[in-house]
């Protein structure tokens, strides 16, 4: 409580791991605990703000998902937006490449209190392939820090997520430009979408975000 008290004044870390793309900061911003990469959000701070607006957006209490899919988890913040914030009582599947963000999540944000949530560990990129599955909502947050992984910019990729998209589904792809070489590959990401869906809609948000909607 104290550390949750002082983070009104500046940020108190709780713990610093190694994960697979580096550093890894639990810590408090704000009255909230968040987790760091080196150079960006993972969860629950600027990233929690940009999947409630995704999600608000989307207005899913009109056509609630009978099933979601989460290509990269991180400490959960979607999976809290969806059940806690929405109301979305539908069953979840997330997979994550890196173990110690899962450990993470379960330790320091309590993961574990959401039912009907299915946690994979894996490359998001090859599982995309392997899972039979189709799903109404599918929520894309692929990263190295602050660059999107490798791979996730491919045009195999994106045919993937149209093969786990039911077939009134829609995915959800955060991709961010900060400088040149990341708009390139913002860019590939849109493009590549919008010849294998139907239609694409960008929302520009936290001035670095360029999330693409898909159906």
């Amino acid at each position: 409580m104290l550390r949750r008290a002082l983070s009104w004044l500046w940020p108190t870390t709780e713990a610093r791991t190694e994960g697979h793309f580096g550093r890894l900061e639990v810590r408090w911003e704000n009255g909230r605990k968040v987790l760091n990469s080196a150079n960006a959000n993972q969860s629950f701070g600027a990233l929690h703000r940009v999947w409630k607006k995704t999600l608000t957006h989307l207005d899913l209490s009109a056509d609630p998902p009978r099933s979601v899919l989460m290509l990269g988890l991180g400490a959960g913040s979607a999976v809290a937006i969806l059940r806690e914030e929405l109301g979305i009582p539908c069953p979840i599947t997330a997979v994550e490449l890196d173990p110690e963000i899962v450990r993470l999540a379960h330790t320091h944000f309590q993961l574990g209190r959401f039912r009907d949530l299915k946690v994979m560990e894996g490359d998001a990129t090859i599982q995309i392939h392997a899972l039979r599955d189709r799903y109404d909502l599918v929520l894309v947050d692929l990263f190295d820090d602050l660059d999107l992984a490798r791979g996730v910019d491919s045009r195999s990729f994106v045919h993937g997520l149209r093969d786990r998209c039911s077939e009134t589904g829609r995915i959800c792809f955060n991709t961010v430009a900060y400088d040149e070489v990341s708009d390139r590959r913002c860019q590939a990401v849109h493009d590549h979408t919008q010849r294998v869906f139907h239609g694409v809609e960008e929302l520009r948000l936290e001035e670095v975000n360029r999330m693409f909607i898909a159906w």
